[in-house]
């Protein structure tokens, strides 16, 4: 597959209807969205902002861009947060900004009210456009997880815009998981695809030890860090 293919892509395609991780991975590879090391002792290796080194980037909007693949990944997580959820939803809540296009994707796919949170300070997320009534449940969304900060900040910031206490589902619900955190306070988190990712600092990264050179600034070197020069 190739990103010309996933601007043809239509949501309504009856072979994506039932779609599956495999199937998201493909997209996100053609989309440069997606990049595994595959242990290749020469293959380089990134240099995530944080100057952390990994064996794995992910770039999820890169994907989502395409609306027909947001819809179909949104309609694929619906699906599975309903796998391991059958009560009650209410509001489908993102965060500022990456995640609020997919997030109503799912709202949509759920029939529930959506809306996201904006960014404040300090990596703040701030809830202030509506009330969340006290007997409504709200399930958080993600179109990727790598730390657990963002749902924590969301969630923080929806509790201090409601003058009443927040219902949170048992679930949230990740589009790709590249996390060790599998549940925030009482509620799991539920992936439709998980990545075993690692970051080191750079004096403890194996692959520098191993002989692999570094890529920094993936997104602007990615064909370097694929091997496709």
């Amino acid at each position: 597959m190739t990103a010309e293919q996933l601007q043809k892509i239509r949501w309504y395609e009856p072979r994506y209807q039932n779609m599956q991780p495999d199937a998201l991975r493909e997209m996100l590879e053609a989309a440069d969205a997606l990049w595994l090391h595959a242990g290749d002792p020469k293959a380089p290796h990134a240099e995530l902002t944080s100057g952390k080194h990994s064996n794995g980037f992910v770039d999820v909007l890169r994907a989502l861009r395409f609306s027909a693949v947001c819809w179909l990944a949104a309609k694929s997580l619906a699906t599975k947060i309903r796998d391991k959820y059958d009560g009650p939803i209410d509001w489908v809540i993102g965060s500022d900004h990456a995640g609020a296009v997919f997030s109503q994707n799912v709202a949509l796919h759920l029939n529930a009210k959506h809306d996201f949170t904006e960014k404040g300070a300090d990596k703040a997320q701030l809830w202030r456009r509506f009330t969340i009534g006290p007997q409504e449940v709200v399930v958080q969304v993600e179109e990727l997880m790598t730390t657990a900060l963002t749902l924590k900040e969301v969630r923080d910031g929806i509790r201090a815009g409601n003058d009443g206490p927040v219902t949170f589902a048992p679930v949230a619900g990740v589009l790709v998981h590249r996390s060790s955190v599998w549940k925030i306070e009482d509620t799991s988190v539920v992936p439709f695809a998980h990545y075993d990712i690692t970051a080191w600092t750079p004096d403890e990264c194996p692959l520098c030890q191993g002989g692999s050179p570094l890529v920094k600034e993936p997104k602007k070197n990615w064909a370097l860090l694929t091997g496709k020069i």
